[in-house]
């Protein structure tokens, strides 16, 4: 896989974990101060995530995040 796969992959990726925590999170306080926070923006451009999949730390924090939000879904 190339690096421009592997980025697009991870796009796609966090565009989807984000319309789930969208559908699914029902307190809106754990998307404001959790997921918009340290995941993805609110109203998320194609920009924001890219930059996020091509930093492997804000990668790997949005992965993280992700994990909490699903605890309390």
């Amino acid at each position: 896989m190339t690096n421009a796969e592997l980025i697009t992959l991870r796009m796609n990726i966090l565009g989807g974990m984000n319309a789930y925590l969208l559908d699914q999170i029902k307190d809106e306080s754990m998307l404001i101060n959790d997921w918009f926070a340290v995941g993805v923006p609110d109203c998320a451009t194609e920009d924001d995530l890219r930059t996020i999949a091509e930093d492997e730390e804000l990668w790997l924090d949005t992965i993280n995040s992700f994990a909490r939000c699903m605890k309390y879904c």
